[in-house]
């Protein structure tokens, strides 16, 4: 029997052990509360406005209304008229929608058949770029270089034929049937299924991001490192789980985790896209077919129900034709490099397209309205509706019928003297204006990525142990070394690097395959490099058809420099004639090469001429004439009189990225320079200011701003003109008289006789410029000169300028073989283009 004692003291006890229990539960739930205080804390304070926001975002939606992109114009300068060189255009998108496609296999024939034309066929079978891109993998080895080198390899042929010569029984092409019969195979896998499957997560994954994303082992998240891509199938992802594995990834790969979440939510598939960029007739016959579907299931349907048409069954019921909004250049090549192009993401690149985008963009327009706690629109809720403002139209001075006509020669200049590129403008010496600007080789700014295209070459070991690569470090954007291919991927050439490149290096490979980082590079002499690809074939290498892939986008009137040559020689002449150093019948007595500094200075056929005129140096280009020349204005007057022509700082022309050339200060001059540079060597210009000074010569003197924007048009009616404008009075008019009459005798009895029309009076000079390599020393052999003709016509009152510049051509090393006979062609052209009539008989 328990005493009262022990009583007391088990009360106590249970006393004592409540209190514990109720301390302990009090700060369970003071941690609770505080648990909850903070959290609130953050919502309300700390994030509070982002939640805010959210809310507030799923409330009110904003819908954007896409403005017009104001159109790119060329004028005719003759009349007027204006011609489109960009525009916008609607072409349909085909898409099913798989939740409704009753009969995936029904569909699927039903598409092949019609949208597998026979001029589809044609084209993908031959390798043409009026193939659907859709379509490609189809007829893989007729665009595929490797496997028609394959074929070549193998002996299948007795004797070597180009790849697109091969017959196609070789090249395994299907038949028409057999390739619809594939594509039909592919819209069943498309269409058959229901929910989203495939959302990819991250693109360019590093090999850091990739092993996080691997260890956490997120159940329907994959990790290709082949392609360094890391995916989700949503369908794989535990939902309940959705926001956990998206905070987790959002840290390890930078991505926001909303973006995240959004991507692993399970979803119905409503979208697959089959073809795009469909004909307007085979639009048409979509359209004429599924209405045809749908007049005869209404035919069988039940007559009491014939007006609820979305009960019907038919196969191309779930077809349906989305317009997508594209940029159209309907003159494909012409004046690609002046206005650019707007790539599949509408983000504009290149040219006038880039340059004047705030113009042409436009400004989009807001529909404001209110949503439903479920996300539905309450219509009848108040609506605020901005109108979008659409783009501004761009009209350039360009001419379209000059720009074709110099398109056209300077292309096939190009291929005939196989020279690496060229280019020329045609400018109206009085005003400025740019009538044609080209570049060769040519793009098409409607299929601008076909720069990319590539074709075989084969490289013997030597030849591979040569190859130059260049590894850069993506975060940085900075080269991290230059060296033989073997110095970077092999471990007896990576010992002859430096330890600072050899730890950059290992340090990338932490994260990357080198390989992904490399470009590599083969030397044709000390300055010419082009750009190759490996492959999975020993010895076999990829190189751009063109040769210059991404190359070709750049106009390289503005945004490359070169040392000009003898076409400079007028300008030195024209001021010598100015500050009255020289005139026309000045003498100079030509006894040889002339010894300067540590440089002997020569003449181009490496000859002397005796005593001779300052019209008979121009017209022989003697370089040793012009050394004298320069030598009598002085470093200091000939580098200022440059500048005041324009050499060394920008033109200001409407074209983005235009460089200033180089012309060193007048006090770094060496005797040497200044003898070279009266001839056009040791100073770098671009094309456009070569065009511009020589503008001055003809119009009296007056150094003109040169414009390629003729008027700015805006959306609301109003007109912005491009005038005239003089910079400089550079020469004076007497000057710009005399040297022009030099000019005309140069082109009547000098070198440039060869660039002259018969009938007409023709300004004119040739050049044959050097091309600089490592350390200053000039290249030697073939190809390693530029080739200019530049010349104004009619001499008295010119109509035109043109400038024509061929780069390292093969098949010649002057001017007068490779530019003068398409400067001859242009200026016939133009004569009659603007019916000049012949001036001599």
């Amino acid at each position: 029997m328990m005493t009262r004692a022990s009583l007391h003291r088990s009360e106590v006890q249970k006393k004592r052990s409540l209190v514990r229990r109720m301390i302990v539960l009090h700060c369970i739930f003071l941690i609770v509360l505080l648990v909850i205080i903070s959290r609130l804390m953050e919502l309300q304070i700390l994030k509070g406005a982002e939640y805010k926001a959210a809310a507030e975002e799923r409330h009110y939606r904003k819908i954007l209304v896409a403005a017009k992109r104001g159109e790119i114009l060329g004028v005719n300068s003759k009349t007027g008229e204006k011609n489109i060189f960009a525009t916008n255009t609607t072409i349909d998108l085909l898409y099913v929608d798989p939740l409704i496609t009753d009969d995936p296999d029904s569909v699927a024939n039903k598409l092949a058949d019609l949208l597998l034309t026979p001029e589809f066929h044609d084209a993908c079978s031959h390798g043409k770029e009026t193939c659907p891109k859709e379509l490609i993998p189809l007829y893989a080895v007729a665009f595929d270089p490797l496997l028609q080198q394959r074929i070549l390899s193998s002996g299948s042929l007795l004797e070597p034929l180009p790849p697109g010569a091969l017959p196609a029984s070789l090249l395994h092409l299907p038949n028409l049937p057999e390739a619809r019969r594939d594509f039909s195979a592919f819209i069943r896998r498309r269409v058959s299924e229901k929910r989203v499957t495939f959302v990819p997560l991250k693109y360019g994954a590093t090999k850091v991001q990739m092993t996080a994303a691997a260890a956490m082992s997120i159940p329907g998240v994959t990790v290709d490192r082949h392609q360094n891509l890391i995916y989700a199938n949503p369908e794989q992802v535990p939902q309940s789980f959705v926001s956990t594995f998206a905070r987790a990834l959002a840290g390890k790969l930078q991505i926001d985790g909303a973006t995240i979440a959004d991507a692993l939510q399970s979803r119905p598939l409503r979208y697959a896209p089959i073809l795009r960029k469909l004909p307007p007739s085979l639009s048409l016959r979509i359209r004429e077919e599924q209405l045809a579907e749908l007049q005869n299931a209404l035919a069988k349907a039940d007559p009491r129900k014939r007006g609820e048409t979305q009960d019907l069954h038919y196969p191309l019921r779930s077809v349906a034709l989305l317009p997508e909004h594209w940029r159209f250049y309907p003159d494909t090549t012409i004046a690609s490099h002046v206005v650019g192009f707007v790539n599949t993401s509408q983000e504009p690149q290149y040219g006038i397209e880039r340059t004047f985008n705030p113009q042409l963009r436009g400004q989009e327009g807001v529909i404001s309205t209110v949503n439903d706690p479920q996300g539905g629109q309450i219509l009848t809720a108040a609506q605020t509706i901005v109108d979008p403002k659409d783009g501004d139209t761009v009209v350039l001075t360009l001419d379209r019928a000059v720009q074709k006509e110099l398109e056209t020669l300077m292309q096939d200049a190009v291929t005939k003297y196989k020279a690496d590129s060229g280019q020329a403008i045609v400018v109206d010496p009085f005003t400025g204006r740019i009538l044609a600007m080209v570049n060769a080789p040519l793009f098409d700014s409607n299929n601008y990525a076909d720069v990319y295209q590539k074709d075989v070459v084969r490289f013997d070991s030597a030849t591979q142990k040569k190859l130059v690569v260049e590894v850069y470090n993506p975060e940085r954007n900075a080269r991290v070394v230059k060296a033989y291919k073997d110095e970077v991927f092999t471990e007896s050439g990576r010992a002859l690097l430096s330890l600072k490149t050899r730890k950059q290096i290992e340090d990338l490979e932490q994260l990357y395959d080198v390989r992904d980082l490399t470009r590599y590079y083969k030397y044709i002499g000390d300055n010419i490099r082009r750009e190759v690809f490996p492959t999975d074939d020993p010895g076999v290498w990829l190189k751009f058809k063109n040769e210059i892939g991404v190359g070709a986008y750049l106009n390289r009137t503005v945004q490359e420099i070169y040392e000009p040559g003898s076409v400079m020689k007028p300008v030195t002449m024209a001021i010598a004639l100015d500050q009255g150093e020289v005139t026309p019948d000045s003498t100079y007595d030509d006894t040889g090469p002339v010894q300067v500094d540590e440089y002997t200075i020569k003449n181009a056929l490496l000859t002397s001429y005796g005593n001779v005129t300052m019209t008979n140096c121009l017209e022989l280009s003697i370089n040793t004439c012009l050394t004298s020349v320069g030598f009598k204005l002085g470093p200091k007057l000939l580098h200022d009189e440059m500048v005041r022509f324009g050499f060394g700082s920008i033109t200001g022309i409407q074209l983005e990225d235009e460089l200033p050339g180089e012309i060193r200060p007048w006090r770094e001059w060496s005797r040497s320079l200044l003898a070279t540079t009266a001839f056009g060597q040791g100073i770098s210009v671009t094309p456009l200011q070569m065009v511009t000074a020589w503008a001055a010569l003809a119009n009296g003197g007056k150094l003109m701003k040169p414009t390629i924007i003729d008027s700015i048009e805006h959306a609301d009616g109003t007109v912005e003109k491009t005038q005239p404008k003089v910079i400089d009075q550079v020469i004076s008019p007497q000057a710009s008289e005399t040297i022009t009459a030099m000019l005309v005798s140069s082109a009547d009895r000098g070198f440039a006789k060869s660039g002259k029309v018969p009938g007409y009076t023709i300004a004119a000079k040739t050049g044959t410029s050097q091309i600089a390599g490592p350390g200053g020393k000039y290249e030697e052999g073939s190809g390693t000169t530029i080739a200019t003709y530049a010349g104004y016509a009619p001499a008295s009152h010119p109509k035109f300028l043109i400038l024509i510049k061929i780069d390292r051509p093969k098949n010649t090393v002057f001017g007068v073989v490779a530019a003068a006979p398409v400067f001859k062609q242009m200026a016939k052209f133009l004569f009659d283009y603007y019916g000049i009539p012949p001036e001599e008989k």
